[in-house]
């Protein structure tokens, strides 16, 4: 009995790469700000108040422990924000 072709959809391995990123932007696309989420130097992100995007300059710690970021936003300029 012969096997049957497998055809592949037009695009079905982009899909499986967005599929396995998931949750990760890709690359030069900016990932919406939020405390919870937690970035890396050379990120880009969305500041959805301000509507402005910008790009992670540093990580760092505060002396209490909180998890922050310097990031130099197109519109607003350099601002610490706190991160997951």
């Amino acid at each position: 009995m012969a096997r049957a072709k497998t055809i592949k959809k037009a695009g079905a391995a982009s899909e499986e790469t967005a599929i396995k990123k998931k949750g990760k932007a890709a690359v030069g696309e900016a990932r919406e700000y939020s405390v919870t989420s937690t970035f890396a130097k050379g990120d880009t992100v969305y500041h959805k108040i301000w509507d402005d995007t910008g790009e992670v300059l540093e990580i760092g710690t505060t002396d209490d422990g909180i998890n922050r970021m310097k990031v130099a936003f197109e519109k607003v300029g350099v601002k610490n924000l706190r991160m997951g």
